[in-house]
């Protein structure tokens, strides 16, 4: 993590503690959004409108057998350009989520599906979120 080190002893371990529990820098989008009915082009547009203006990383969240599945799926056609990593559903990252239902363990903005009609509207839901967690 940036800012932290080895050496910084317990005060600066501390602030990354405190950092990391309101980590609205994160974006966490679950696998399932980047698939049909969502319009790949629109999801690939959201996340590069939240990329470096909004959040500092994005992630995909898969379950641990569809990983292969998501890293195919989406590097095609630029789908990762603005993707850090993809994670699974049973490895906590703080940060805002994007999903279909509401995730009781981050701030989530729920969605069905990414499209130009929607497009707006969750990328601005999502800029409220990050700006209102910090």
């Amino acid at each position: 993590m940036a800012g932290s080190s080895c050496h910084g002893g317990a005060e600066s371990e501390f602030k990354v503690a405190v950092h990391d529990l309101n980590s609205a820098e994160t974006l966490i989008i679950r696998g399932e959004l980047t698939e049909p009915p969502t319009w790949f082009p629109a999801y690939r547009e959201l996340t590069m409108k939240l990329k470096g203006t909004v959040v500092a990383v994005i992630l995909i969240e898969s379950e641990r057998n569809l990983r292969d599945l998501y890293w195919k799926w989406t590097g095609r056609n630029g789908g990762r350009d603005y993707v850090s990593d993809l994670i699974f559903t049973d490895e906590y990252e703080p940060g805002i989520k994007l999903d279909a239902k509401h995730d009781r363990l981050h701030p989530t903005v729920t969605v069905e599906r990414i499209v130009p009609e929607n497009l707006s509207e969750v990328a601005g839901r999502v800029s409220a979120l990050a700006a209102w967690a910090f």
